[in-house]
């Protein structure tokens, strides 16, 4: 199936759905810490990731007013455990017929940045709350396509952990 659209989603805080509050979310840039490799033999300088490290994580979370839901991630003393449950909705190349696969978004951080948004009669606020992620994971149809979980040295990417001999060596 190819996919090319999000038919819907909810949103979930510790597992008790936080019905028609999140309007978008803005999924985490994951971009690899580099060393540069130079020296005879490399042609120049060339920037090599370290596997398993990575650049801050973020995710940004648009509400569409101000309320108690927003306010409930917004401790910096406390972890936020968020998933987004959803419909991917794509086209069999070969029937055309429109077909559906699950996605699911975990994600746990803490808050980093708040919006409250904007009042205009008759308007949504347009509130965002943005998290400095210690956790990610993608599941697609049930088969983990990411996941990186920074305090437990976990990379996984489709389906294959890339830090686990590495874990087992520390």
């Amino acid at each position: 199936m190819r996919t090319h659209l999000i038919n819907r989603f909810n949103a979930y805080k510790s597992g008790n759905k936080l019905i028609g509050v999140a309007g978008e979310l803005t999924m985490p840039e994951v971009t690899n810490l580099t060393d540069t490799r130079e020296g005879a033999g490399t042609g120049g300088n060339m920037a090599m990731p370290v596997v398993g490290l990575i650049e801050d994580m973020e995710l940004e979370v648009a509400f569409m007013s101000l309320c108690e839901d927003v306010f409930s991630v917004m401790d910096p003393t406390e972890t936020a455990d968020l998933s987004f449950n959803g419909a991917l909705q794509g086209t069999d190349p070969g029937t055309g017929a429109v077909k559906y696969q699950q996605l699911a978004i975990s994600v746990r951080g803490i808050v980093k940045k708040f919006t409250p948004g904007t009042l205009k009669a008759g308007a949504k606020m347009d509130s965002r709350v943005t998290l400095g992620l210690s956790y990610f994971k993608v599941v697609i149809d049930g088969k983990v396509m990411l996941e990186i979980d920074r305090f437990n040295g976990v990379y996984t990417i489709n389906g294959r952990d890339v830090m686990a001999e590495v874990r087992n060596m520390c």
